[in-house]
């Protein structure tokens, strides 16, 4: 199941608006093939208007329209089956024919990037520790937890069951256990940073090299999460299991470190051989692994 973008937003000025949408009016305007419904601010003046084209959201503001909602459902009706490359210009061109503004020149202010595979989902996100000292907070509905998301300022990282969440809210019933994995970020997150991706206007998102920068980006932050090693300790001798179960909790390992130094370092040495030792490599990358083979998939067609 190979997807790459998702939700995107962007937006942009519209030339030659008709004034109607300036006179701030409470009444419908039939405009560009589109019928606009007033936006109403919290004090019930006029703020805008907005309108649908299939799944996304359009929104006018003054002249500025704010185009958001996933790509992949506008082009396929879902975001679990594939979605490649080529599929990406077609559905941008398509989309672009139907809009009263050309798409490729508005101003990018979000772009969701994911890719589904088939894994279990809870055995991944139950491996999750940390990135970079932030902890992954549950995704709960119906008061089942289903995923795991990472949440900063200006991105957010997400694992979940595509197949629970396709069944609750599009009564989707899928057969293969599918397993989302999406990164979500915005202007600032891709292009204020050290190494900028560059993406700043739809234009950019179909550039083929920045597909792959986005989808390397996705890779590497999924890399860089901190996660519980796949091991099966119920073979393990009961020194081994003991020393692993104490170096595991950070408490006790510095109690030991602190107050049983000599000890502590003899442990510490046992507990890195028993990592080296029964490390399966192949088990450990299993989930990036299969996230690569569809990042490939969906830039090679």
């Amino acid at each position: 199941m190979a997807t790459l973008y998702d939700t995107i937003i962007s937006k942009g000025l519209v030339d030659n608006l008709p004034k109607v949408f300036l006179a701030g009016e409470l009444k419908y305007i039939d405009w560009a093939g589109f019928e606009w419904c007033p936006i109403l601010s919290g004090r019930n003046y006029v703020k805008g208007y907005s309108s649908k084209l299939e799944n996304l959201i359009l929104k006018l503001y003054g002249s500025e329209l704010y185009i958001e909602n996933s790509l992949q459902k506008y082009f396929m009706g879902n975001n679990y089956q594939d979605f490649t490359f080529t599929q990406v210009l077609t559905a941008f061109d398509t989309l672009n024919s139907k809009l009263p503004i050309d798409i490729y020149k508005t101003s990018l202010v979000r772009a969701d990037i994911g890719v589904v595979i088939n894994h279990n989902t809870e055995k991944e996100c139950n491996r999750w520790l940390d990135f970079k000292g932030k902890l992954p907070i549950p995704m709960i509905k119906r008061n089942t937890v289903y995923g795991s998301q990472i949440r900063q300022t200006n991105n957010k990282f997400k694992g979940y069951n595509k197949t629970f969440e396709a069944n609750k809210t599009a009564d989707v019933k899928l057969q293969e256990e599918l397993m989302r994995v999406e990164l979500q970020g915005n202007n600032r997150y891709y292009n204020q940073r050290t190494n900028p991706i560059g993406v700043h206007t739809i234009q950019d998102l179909v550039n083929p090299n920045k597909f792959q920068l986005l989808a390397n980006e996705l890779l590497g932050f999924y890399s860089a999460i901190k996660k519980k090693p796949n091991f099966d300790t119920s073979k393990w001798l009961p020194k081994e299991k003991r020393i692993y179960g104490y170096m595991r909790d950070v408490e006790m390992a510095n109690s030991m470190k602190k107050y049983n130094k000599e000890t502590h370092k003899i442990d510490r040495s046992t507990f890195i051989k028993l990592l080296s030792k029964y490390k399966n490599e192949e088990e450990e990358n299993i989930v990036l692994n299969k996230l690569k083979e569809k990042v490939n998939f969906s830039i090679k067609n």
